[in-house]
């Protein structure tokens, strides 16, 4: 089954053959609640993947190129997560309604392509999609009804592959992004609430780059 992706104007193809991926976990996690809605903990992760389902670009002549999903022999992906949320009217009993929240997860991961890797850019890298780190760090407020509540939110997250590419194509990276986004929530009358949502105050772009040839922007 193919289809053309309208933004870039690639063939999409489908692949019938494609087998399901099987995944085997590992998780140690240590967490401590020092309050109500407060939390420190650190966890380890190990992740190992046959037959991951990978979206590949792939030249199909001089003048033409899709993308399609192909089967990797296995991969492994393992890291470290760190998470916080920490009231801060420890600092002042008028500070009590806000809350700061933390968490940061460093990952790697490595492929092992198999009968594909004497065709690939890349046969040493990344899982497509898998950024090395991601970091969120968010500010929150909550009246002491519940009834209104705000949150400010910052989020880094690392350069991905977006689709692996065989020779001689480069592979198609997505670019670490920083985004901030801001929401409240308040009563307005009897049962009837209000939300307002604001996203990437920072005007941050999304782009995806392939060698020195820019993608997509926006």
């Amino acid at each position: 089954i193919k289809s053309r992706d309208v933004l870039n104007g690639d063939d999409l193809e489908g692949n019938p053959a494609l087998q399901r991926t099987r995944i085997e976990n590992v998780d140690l996690r240590w967490e401590w609640y020092p309050a109500s809605g407060e939390v420190f903990s650190i966890g380890l992760f190990a992740k190992r993947f046959d037959q991951p389902i990978e979206r590949v670009y792939r030249a199909a002549g001089a003048s033409s190129r899709f993308i399609g999903f192909v089967n990797a022999e296995s991969a492994d992906n393992f890291g470290v997560e760190l998470e916080a949320r920490k009231s801060l009217g420890f600092l002042n009993a008028a500070l009590e309604p806000l809350s700061f929240f933390s968490n940061l997860t460093v990952m790697r991961s490595e492929i092992d392509l198999g009968a594909n890797q004497s065709a690939a850019t890349n046969p040493k890298r990344r899982m497509v999609g898998q950024a090395p780190y991601v970091f969120n760090l968010g500010l929150a407020y909550a009246s002491l009804s519940g009834s209104t509540s705000a949150t400010l939110l910052f989020n880094r997250v690392g350069d991905r592959i977006e689709a692996a590419c065989d020779l001689p194509l480069p592979d198609v990276v997505q670019a670490p992004r920083t985004v901030v986004d801001f929401s409240l929530r308040l009563p307005v009358v009897g049962g009837l609430s209000a939300r307002f949502d604001a996203r990437n105050l920072l005007d941050e772009p999304y782009e995806t780059v392939q060698g020195t040839v820019t993608r997509e922007y926006w």
